[in-house]
């Protein structure tokens, strides 16, 4: 295997483990670990919203979505990833479940996020994100269902 395909390869999974770490901040509401993933320049854009640039700004907007939240579960997938020396592109899609307190319902969201990465001393770090939402839906709590007896047709004993 050549340097060249090793180093996009060590690349890749440096930013599939960044992004990764960023879905389990966010799943854990700590704005702090995940600001600490951008680089301090960064560029930030949610949907519609304006521009949020630098680290220090958009750490005390997460604080302020995250607190919104008594429940919030976020997924990403990974799309593709291009790599180019010490900067990076990739396409995420994003799914996300959130309950307010009081509420008597949950929010679904799915969209897409367009980053763009930098490789820094300390590792690599989002430099820009833009997240397009797709689809927002409220459903009501009580039309969720419990499942109960639920039996899995598999086992992990052996």
């Amino acid at each position: 295997m050549s340097d060249a395909v090793l180093a996009r390869l060590e690349a890749e999974s440096a930013i599939r483990r960044l992004v990764g770490l960023y879905c389990d901040a966010v799943n854990r509401a700590d704005a702090d670990a995940a600001a600490r993933l951008f680089a301090p320049d960064c560029k930030v854009r949610i949907a519609d919203g304006p521009e949020i640039a630098g680290r220090d700004v958009l750490v005390e907007g997460m604080r302020q979505s995250f607190g919104a939240f008594d429940f919030l579960r976020m997924q990403c997938g990974m799309v593709a990833i291009d790599v180019a020396g010490d900067k990076a592109k990739a396409r995420l899609l994003v799914h996300e479940t959130t309950h307010k307190p009081g509420a008597d319902d949950l929010g679904e969201l799915w969209g897409n996020y367009e980053d763009e990465y930098v490789r820094l001393p300390e590792g690599w770090r989002f430099q820009r994100r833009r997240y397009t939402l797709q689809l927002r839906a409220r459903v009501p709590v009580s039309r969720l269902q419990r499942a109960e007896g639920l039996e899995l047709g598999f086992s992990f004993e052996p």
